[in-house]
């Protein structure tokens, strides 16, 4: 599975993975991970959060440093063009898509191009911090009548997760300023401050795109119920979990009777 490591953020001993159980599908997702060890890697296209994996760019530097830019990335991917044609090519550019009469046009087809590239070329997994959140609960689980399943944050699979960065302002990526991390970072783990109850990760499949992963059986430790789980919820999980080569931790949410908040504890 290929990944793009951009920081080393000290990771949690644990991430949870909320979902619902309220179709066959969202079922067959659950059933997929408990019984087969597969994960789905997510296309952007299915995001609720239209700002998710579409950032802004802003193609801002002096005319010298364009035309240095255009001239070395040339040389770098032509390499079968002469000296002279490399030269007349940064001068077409430079008068046309990089003039500033056309900037704005070039910026444009960038950005479309980034999110044609966002919805094929990367698949997604994301993870929280935390398996008592009330509003994760609420809009990933089914309003917590759903499941929050539990991986081993030291394990294989979650060495490649990726911590989320909460911005106020949306930060334009300049190709000619930011570096190669920068430009990750914003372009992946950035998303408005809105969503930082969250306190997501991320595993990141840059090239092979959205689909089904597998993952070593191990890597799963535990499934947290639904505080308004049904019966029927509760069986299924009992049988998935008890079918398992490597033994999962059974957990139930339960609301408290003193404060707005989830308990969390093994199952009776």
């Amino acid at each position: 599975m290929a990944s793009t490591k951009i920081d080393e953020p000290t990771a949690p001993t644990h991430f949870y993975k909320y979902r619902p159980m309220s179709s066959p599908e969202a079922i067959e997702r659950v059933e997929q991970i408990l019984l087969r060890d597969e994960i789905f890697f997510a296309p952007s296209s299915s995001f609720n959060d239209p700002f998710d994996l579409n950032p802004v760019f802003l193609l801002d530097a002096s005319v010298e440093k364009q035309r240095d830019d255009f001239l070395r990335l040339s040389r770098k991917f032509r390499p079968d063009l002469s000296d002279e044609k490399h030269l007349a090519e940064a001068d077409r550019v430079m008068k046309t898509s990089l003039s500033p009469s056309d900037i704005e046009v070039t910026t444009n087809t960038i950005q479309r191009e980034h999110q044609r590239a966002m919805s094929t070329l990367v698949g997604t997994f994301c993870v929280s911090e935390k398996c008592d959140d009330l509003l994760v609960w609420a809009h990933y689980a089914d309003s917590h009548r759903g499941v929050c399943l539990e991986f081993d944050g030291f394990g294989a699979l979650m060495a490649h997760a990726q911590k989320v960065n909460y911005q106020s302002t949306r930060q334009p990526i300049n190709p000619y300023v930011d570096d190669r991390d920068a430009m990750l970072t914003k372009a992946l783990l950035t998303k408005s401050e809105h969503w930082n109850y969250e306190v997501e990760w991320r595993l990141l499949r840059v090239d092979e795109g959205p689909g089904l992963v597998r993952f070593r059986p191990n890597n799963l430790t535990g499934v947290v119920v639904g505080a308004l789980a049904t019966n029927e919820t509760i069986r299924t999980l009992k049988n998935w979990a008890s079918k398992r080569f490597v033994p999962l931790k059974m957990y139930r949410a339960r609301t408290s009777n003193k404060e707005f908040k989830l308990l969390v504890a093994p199952f009776n």
